[in-house]
């Protein structure tokens, strides 16, 4: 097993990570009727939301090499994918921070507030599809392909909606109820996307160029999609049984859960990194 571009794996993984919790907390909120209440899940939670976001770009810098090229990569906004990635993501970090402080010191109206909170939301879908176009490079047989977008949007509502999950349950702000149909459908869900990575193995394997073979590199990764398989499997039983435990236990199974799929999402991603390569000689 070997990962390439680590960095790279674990921003993308946390940022999809923070902005699937984010939707998750979003349509939580707008379901509160109590002020005090909707603060009070907003400071919490949010916290953490960003904490991964900004784990998350500080592993990126480590891919530029220096923080401060980070600045240079906006050089080309608009003509550039990485450039609109990082500029959607710095947007969507700013207003969730915007919001999140505006929820801890009481600032402005609460009209305005809920107005912030769902464009951050908005800025969280928009940055996700300009990290998606990221990789859709026509030169990269086994990235420009529909699973391409099916893997970075699985893991927003799958591993996000987890966080999410994991999340409001820890500052108790679910129910039985909500946890058992949250459950029901993030399980629905692990079980689709790991469908469609067997889908995705089978299409890969048939990839060939002038040098490059689909079916050898999965070949060197085959142990860590087994690993990301079973990971998957297991995230989601403990998944399930925490929609039915009480309230202490349901922090405990799950963390568990959302520890286990996030590893899961690290393997894929590092098989999805190592699967790069180009029509060329490279």
């Amino acid at each position: 097993m070997h990962f390439l571009e680590l960095p790279l794996v674990i921003f993308t993984v946390l940022a999809q990570c923070a902005v699937g919790a984010y939707l998750l907390i979003t349509f939580r909120l707008a379901c509160v009727k109590d002020a005090a209440m909707t603060k009070n899940l907003a400071v919490k939670c949010l916290f953490f939301v960003l904490g991964f976001m900004s784990l998350g770009f500080m592993s990126s810098t480590m891919h530029l090499g220096s923080p401060l090229r980070a600045f240079n990569s906006l050089n080309r906004v608009g003509a550039s994918g990485l450039s609109n990635e990082i500029l959607t993501g710095s947007t969507f970090f700013a207003i969730a921070g915007v919001y999140w402080l505006s929820e801890l010191l009481g600032i402005a109206s609460q009209s305005l507030r809920t107005i912030l909170r769902y464009v951050g939301a908005v800025a969280g879908v928009i940055f996700m599809i300009a990290m998606i176009k990221v990789y859709l490079i026509n030169t990269v047989p086994l990235w420009n392909t529909v699973f391409t977008p099916i893997e970075f949007g699985f893991t927003v509502i799958t591993a996000g909606l987890l966080f999410g999950y994991f999340l409001l349950n820890a500052f108790d702000g679910s129910s039985v109820v909500a946890n058992k149909r949250i459950a029901v459908v993030g399980m629905l869900l692990l079980a689709t996307h790991l469908v469609l990575t067997v889908a995705r193995v089978i299409e890969f394997a048939g990839v060939e160029t002038s040098i490059h073979q689909g079916i050898t590199m999965l070949n060197d990764y085959s142990t860590m999609i087994m690993i990301q398989c079973v990971l998957w499997v297991i995230g989601g039983l403990f998944w399930g049984i925490s929609a039915h435990q009480t309230t202490n236990k349901v922090r405990f199974y799950s963390l568990c859960a959302l520890v286990i799929v996030i590893a899961a999402e690290i393997f894929g991603r590092g098989v999805f990194y190592g699967m790069h390569f180009t029509f060329g000689l490279i």
